[in-house]
């Protein structure tokens, strides 16, 4: 009997620790909002196409069932501001989406917008966080084109580059451009 007794405490421990290992993950995830744009008078200068296996090593994040991997709504979106001023500018906004993941250096996240061209979006992008003893993020984005023959003809900006917390940061690239903000979820 006196087993019996000991378990609503076993419980009790379990509940606690399961509690504290929740609240140590949320605290090592980041929310991520990306911003991407363009300058809608400008030619696209053409630079490397997307492989059509652009996303294998990465986690779509719009087909994903990861747990530590989530799309935000646009409610929680903390660039509107910023996406709405650049419209009002004349820069077109071809993408604006944001996520929380986990602290993992090894994630990288796939992100696009608008109708597939054969495995290719008019917007696509990789993103990953690295933390060595800075926060950095390291980014490929593309806006693609499509031409009357069906040629693909693409713009691409890579950028690795150091951040800070609840900062947004810019990233330009010719005629298209990105805003980056990473924050503590």
């Amino acid at each position: 009997m006196t087993s019996l007794r000991s378990l609503p405490l076993l419980a009790f421990l379990v509940l606690f620790s399961w509690m504290g290992l929740a609240q140590a993950q949320s605290q090592n995830a980041y929310q991520v909002e990306v911003v991407i744009f363009s300058q809608p008078s400008a030619q696209l200068t053409p630079g490397t196409a997307p492989s059509y296996a652009w996303a294998d090593q990465a986690t779509l994040l719009s087909e994903t069932a990861r747990s530590d991997v989530r799309s935000l709504d646009s409610s929680r979106h903390r660039l509107s501001s910023d996406a709405s001023k650049l419209s009002s500018q004349g820069y077109k906004v071809v993408l604006h989406q944001a996520w929380t993941q986990s602290d993992d250096s090894n994630l990288v996240v796939a992100i696009h917008e608008g109708q597939e061209m054969g495995g290719i979006y008019p917007v696509q992008a990789l993103v990953r966080l690295g933390r060595e003893r800075l926060l950095e993020v390291d980014v490929t984005a593309w806006i693609n084109n499509q031409t009357q023959s069906g040629e693909i003809v693409s713009e691409r900006l890579k950028q690795i580059r150091r951040l800070r917390l609840d900062e947004t940061h810019y990233l330009d690239h010719q005629s298209m451009g990105m805003l980056i903000r990473i924050s503590r979820s």
